[in-house]
């Protein structure tokens, strides 16, 4: 009765009555469950295949939609529908574009003109024609490739040419002239009624002939013809784009629901099928019962069994007991066990005792053999010792018979041997001192080898170190006149004229200048500090030369070499030294000054007013992006209450302080129209909008001086035409910061949007990894402890890194998973600080000790002293 997803229709409760007796088959309840069980898994797999597949293709739509949203946002143009004759990648890597990025209307064409124009172009298949430099399309090999192409034809008397024009274009597409454009749109004929005359014929209804095929459509309005078309066709498409993206994110989170409740379908039918009483037990105990009754059976069967071998073993133990009997009688041998165990250890002795005989018998006869061995090696020795007895006598006799000769020798020229005896033993003698001699003589070589050997190495050495010294010297030199060659010195000592680069310099001029440097730099301080500042300083002025430069069209070189920082100027395409460009400057200003009169003057900001146009352009759509984004990232975070904040980045009403006349009219121009598209009246509103504002800098400059350049920078300050709002989602409907609201949401609406500027700044860069830092002194001054609390989580859902100074803040919140604390104490008549360092880890504060304090047992009474001056 409980089931809700496995429901058995007639539960089988007669043939489960019968089942539970006998158990034969299946069980009828398990049965019926899963009938039940298969149902479900069916109906629930389908359930899930359905969604499944709805979610792809949402998930499809989708990433189609973003893909084309994100080409869209990039500038990418949406192209027409390619014909299906077309091959796939004909187009690709080829001169030439198709017509509808070659050409624009002309200014006079009405838009409805222009839809049925466009509408007849499309239809036919000539808006998306492909036009080369050459007029026609071919392959590598001279072979027609599958796609359609324009070719030139005889001009005709109103032709296209009327009503279109050739357009700028980059890339591939700036290999047709315009003159090939212009003759091509010339033999195509465009009126409003076909006379018949022309081989191809349009109309501005929508209306076309090729030939013998004609045809018409209709289109509301223009696509792609023309940038501003194309601007206002993609405009709209991502209006629709982000549309149905909210239509797709509703089904999704319907889906999702969905989803989830299809999930606990299916654990609600797991559970159900897992939860069903099983039949286990029932089993079990018919089985346990079935069992038992063979178990009895068997017990009995064993005891018949053993009834059965205990009469058989009482027959056995009889008949052994007669057949002993028997054979003791025979053998003559007791039958007790105790005399048959007395007789078994006399047999045990006497197999020891002939064991032992056995080896000593084997023992005489290994002897016996080994002193025959022996005796014949005894006659074999005393053979041996008489034959060397009788070489012992015949030894003796020959040394007697020597000794016998050697006396009578002795006797005949005794005098004459002494004599040659001692002049031998003088010759020894000698031979010793000598070779004495001559080992001293070659000690006092080796030292004397060894003497000159270190004094060669000395000589070696020092011309090694004259050889460097001279090169150090000259190298010096060369590194001095290298440094002069980068005009560094000479925009550094103006007073000093380095002699000529061109040639390499003498020992003597290159001393002389370095003697004058040192001079000049003798009161120059050289230690960490001045050159840690200069380095900044020369950072700091490179920075401002760049951006002075940028804002003239011009660029600062920096190159870093051995000698420094080596800055040129691009100046009509020549790099230029700055201390040089200034002097040229200098020169060109004053020759300049005495030639530019206020009339001419005026006419060169208006001829640069089309550049600034442009420029100011630029500077404004990139801010309108920088402030979506900001906008971006305050959307994904609203506070816990549910109150949203959005920045707006404003004109100034026209009339205030500060606010250019006609500033609306030509803001709407910079930010919706490409410059290149402006009609005369269009370039009328900016440049007089332009104008005033220069005007307006030359008055106020007349009376306080400046030149043109600065007067410039000011007029043109796009970001002084501008303010930003703040805005709050409240009832519905987004109202002014400025309105009521309590003092907690002011200074919400004040941190959110700087916070989220902050984050948006640091989400563009290419490093993931890189510190999100952000400075605050005093932090949230003014602001009650629940608001700091929420301003603080705002710091963690921003994923920003925070350095703050406060006189009260601790910054101990729930909000903020770790902080390091430093707090700074100090008593009346102390002259010393003391810093008691903290950390909070989201749940508690605890103190932590300095590593680098000397005395830490100081610091532990300081730390005790100090708890009441603490913050609870």
């Amino acid at each position: 009765e409980g089931l809700q997803q496995l429901v058995v229709e007639a539960p089988p409760l007669e043939a489960l009555s019968a089942w539970v007796v006998s158990l034969k088959a299946d069980n009828p309840a398990r049965r019926a469950l899963t009938v039940a069980q298969q149902a479900a898994s069916e109906r629930l797999a389908q359930r899930q295949v359905a969604l499944a597949k709805q979610g792809r293709d949402l998930a499809e739509e989708e990433a189609i939609f973003l893909a084309e949203q994100s080409r869209l946002e990039l500038g990418e143009d949406a192209a027409p529908p390619p014909p299906p004759h077309r091959a796939p990648e004909v187009r690709r890597d080829r001169a030439g574009a198709p017509l509808w990025q070659l050409v624009d209307f002309r200014h006079d064409v009405k838009p409805g003109e222009r839809a049925g124009l466009e509408a007849a172009l499309e239809a036919s298949g000539l808006l998306d024609a492909w036009i080369t430099p050459a007029g026609q399309v071919q392959d590598a090999r001279g072979h027609a490739l599958h796609d359609s192409q324009w070719i030139e034809r005889a001009p005709r008397a109103n032709s296209l040419a009327e009503w279109l024009v050739p357009s700028k274009a980059d890339g591939a597409a700036a290999t047709v002239s315009a003159a090939t454009i212009q003759c091509l749109l010339a033999a195509v004929a465009c009126t409003t009624d076909d006379d018949g005359e022309a081989e191809t014929w349009l109309s501005p209804k929508g209306q076309f002939r090729l030939g013998t095929l004609a045809g018409a459509w209709h289109k509301a309005e223009a696509q792609y013809v023309g940038f501003a078309a194309r601007a206002a066709s993609r405009a709209r498409r991502i209006a629709e784009i982000v549309q149905r993206l909210k239509g797709v994110a509703l089904e999704l989170a319907a889906l999702q629901t969905r989803r989830d409740a299809h999930a606990r379908d299916q654990q609600q039918a797991a559970d159900e099928w897992q939860g069903a009483p099983s039949d286990d037990a029932l089993r079990a105990a018919h089985a346990d019962a079935a069992a038992r009754g063979r178990e009895f059976q068997t017990a009995r069967a064993r005891l018949n069994d053993a009834t059965q071998q205990h009469l058989a073993a009482l027959q056995s133990l009889q008949t052994s007991r007669d057949a002993l009997a028997k054979d003791a009688a025979d053998l003559r041998l007791p039958t007790t066990v105790a005399a048959l165990q007395v007789i078994e250890a006399a047999l045990q002795q006497l197999g020891e005792t002939l064991h032992g005989l056995v080896q000593a018998v084997h023992a005489l006869r290994i002897t016996v053999t080994e002193l025959v061995g022996q005796q014949g090696r005894e006659r074999e020795a005393t053979q041996q010792a008489e034959l060397a007895h009788g070489a012992w006598e015949e030894r003796r006799a020959m040394a007697i018979e020597a000794q016998v000769r050697l006396e009578t020798l002795r006797e005949s020229v005794g005098a004459l041997v002494e004599q040659l005896q001692q002049r031998l033993k003088d010759a020894r003698r000698e031979v010793m001192l000598g070779e004495e001699a001559m080992k001293l003589a070659s000690l006092a070589l080796r030292v004397v080898g060894e003497e000159r050997a270190r004094a060669e190495q000395k000589t070696q050495d020092a011309e090694t170190t004259l050889a460097e010294r001279v090169a150090v010297r000259q190298g010096a030199a060369n590194t001095l006149q290298g440094f002069a060659a980068t005009g560094l010195l000479a925009s550094a000592t103006l007073d000093i004229a380095p002699p000529e680069t061109s040639a390499p310099w003498t020992m003597d001029a290159a001393l002389t200048l370095a003697r004058k440097i040192e001079q000049l730099l003798a009161n120059v301080k050289d230690d960490d500090e001045a050159w840690t500042r200069v380095q900044n300083l020369i950072s700091h002025d490179y920075s401002e030369l760049g951006r002075a430069l940028a804002a003239l069209s011009h660029q600062a070189q920096a190159e870093t070499n051995d000698f420094g920082l080596v800055v040129t100027i691009v100046y009509q395409n020549r790099p230029e030294r700055p201390d040089a460009l200034s002097a040229r400057l200098t020169d060109e200003i004053t020759q300049r000054r005495e030639l530019l009169t206020a009339d001419e003057r005026a006419v060169l900001e208006n001829h640069l007013q089309g550049e600034i146009a442009a420029a100011v352009q630029k500077l404004l759509q990139a801010a309108e992006r920088q402030v979506a984004l900001i906008n971006v990232e305050l959307e994904k975070r609203p506070t816990s209450t549910g109150v949203k904040f959005r920045l707006q980045w404003q004109p100034l009403p026209e009339g205030g302080e500060g606010a250019p006349v006609g500033l609306e009219a030509a803001r709407k121009r910079l930010l919706n129209t490409s410059t290149d598209l402006w009609s005369a009246s269009e370039k009328r509103v900016v440049g007089e909008m332009l104008q005033q504002r220069i005007s307006v800098e030359r008055s106020r400059a007349d009376g306080a001086g400046g030149s043109l350049q600065e007067q410039l920078a000011r007029a043109l300050d796009y970001r002084r035409w501008h303010r930003f709002r703040v805005q709050r989602w409240q009832d519905g409907q987004w109202r002014s910061l400025a309105g009521p609201a309590s003092s907690g949401e002011r200074a919400l609406g004040l941190t959110v949007p700087l916070f989220a500027a902050v984050s948006c700044y640091y989400s563009q860069s290419d490093y993931p990894h890189a510190p999100r830092l952000v400075l605050l002194d005093e932090a949230f001054a003014g602001i009650d402890d629940a608001a700091r609390a929420h301003c603080m989580g705002l710091i963690h859902e921003f994923d920003l890194d925070f350095v703050i100074t406060s006189e009260r803040e601790w910054a101990c919140y729930a909000e903020l998973p770790g902080v390091a604390i430093s707090q700074l104490q100090r008593r009346e008549g102390i002259d010393a600080v003391y810093v008691s360092r903290w950390t909070w880890d989201g749940k508690g504060r605890r103190p932590q000790a300095d590593p680098n304090r000397r005395f830490q047992a100081v610091e532990h009474s300081i730390v005790a002293d100090s708890e009441s001056l603490l913050p609870p």
